[in-house]
C-alpha cells in the first residue's frame, strides 16, 4: 500500500492507493474492500490520495509512486473524483511522473497542493509544489529548487492551515559515467557506489500564506526573502 486517506464524518470510509493497483475503497472499516479505479486505463501506480476534509466526496489521487527496491512505477498526474470515486477526471500535470503527497484544504475543497518528484529519468522542471485554487483545474508551481530536485513531503498545521512544511530531496543524478542512477525517496542517487557521496538535496521548507508565493531557493538569504515568504532552514522553522 502506497498512500491512504479517509473520509471525515464517515468513520467507515477509507481509500486506499497501490504501486501498481489504483485505488480501493472501504465503507466497512476495512472488512471488505472494492476497486474504484477501473475505469483509468492509462496507469495503476498511486503515489498520493486525499480526501477533501469539507467534502467527503471530492477525492485527488497523484499517480506514480516509488515502489521497494529502487523500481519505477511512473503516474501521469493528477485524478479527481467528485462523487466519492464512482468516476475519475484527469486534471493535468502529467509530467510530474511520482506524486508522494497531496494535500486538501480543510475548508475549501478546491484548493489543492501536492510534491511532485518529477521524471526520475532526465533533468526537468516539472517538480517541487504545486497548487491549484480551482479544483485542479489550473496548477501554479509554487516551490522549486532545481531540475534534478523533487518535493516529497508537505504537511500543514492543525489549528492553522496556511502553515506549512515541504520537504525536498533529489530525485534525478548523472554519474560519471554519464548513466542516469536513481531510487528509493531520501536516497541520493538511488544508493549503490558513488550515489552516496551526491548532494541529496534534502531542505525544508516553509510557508505561512497556505504555499501561494512562488520560492526557488538561493544561496542568499536576501534573494530567498525577496522570492517570497516560502523560507529554507537547516535547523528548524520558527
Amino acid at each position: 500500500m502506497s498512500a491512504v486517506s479517509g473520509a471525515i464524518g464517515q468513520p467507515g470510509v477509507f481509500y486506499a492507493g497501490f504501486p501498481l493497483g489504483g485505488v480501493w475503497k472501504t465503507t466497512s472499516a476495512g472488512e471488505t474492500w472494492y476497486p474504484v479505479f477501473d475505469s483509468v486505463k492509462e496507469v495503476s501506480s498511486v503515489g498520493a490520495i486525499a480526501v477533501a476534509p469539507s467534502n467527503p466526496d471530492v477525492i485527488y489521487v497523484g499517480m506514480g509512486d516509488l515502489i521497494a527496491g529502487g523500481g519505477i512505477n511512473e503516474g501521469n498526474g493528477v485524478y479527481k473524483s467528485t462523487d466519492a470515486g464512482r468516476t475519475w477526471q484527469h486534471v493535468g500535470l502529467d509530467l510530474t511522473k511520482q506524486i508522494p503527497s497531496i494535500l486538501v484544504d480543510p475548508k475549501n475543497p478546491d484548493i489543492v497542493l501536492l510534491a511532485a518528484q518529477g521524471d526520475v529519468h532526465k533533468k526537468s522542471d516539472t517538480r517541487g509544489v504545486y497548487r491549484s485554487t480551482n479544483g485542479g483545474q489550473t496548477w501554479t508551481k509554487t516551490l522549486y529548487l532545481d531540475d534534478s530536485t523533487g518535493a516529497q513531503k508537505i504537511a500543514s498545521a492543525d489549528d492553522h492551515p496556511e502553515v506549512m512544511l515541504a520537504t525536498t530531496v533529489r530525485h534525478w543524478t548523472m554519474l560519471a559515467t554519464g548513466l542516469p542512477r536513481f531510487g528509493a525517496p531520501g536516497i541520493a542517487g538511488g544508493g549503490g557506489a558513488g550515489a552516496q557521496n551526491a548532494p541529496t538535496q534534502t531542505h525544508l521548507f516553509k510557508s505561512t500564506d497556505e504555499g501561494s508565493r512562488a520560492a526557488v531557493c538561493r544561496d542568499s538569504p536576501a534573494a530567498r526573502q525577496s522570492r517570497s515568504r516560502t523560507t529554507r532552514t537547516r535547523s528548524g522553522c520558527s
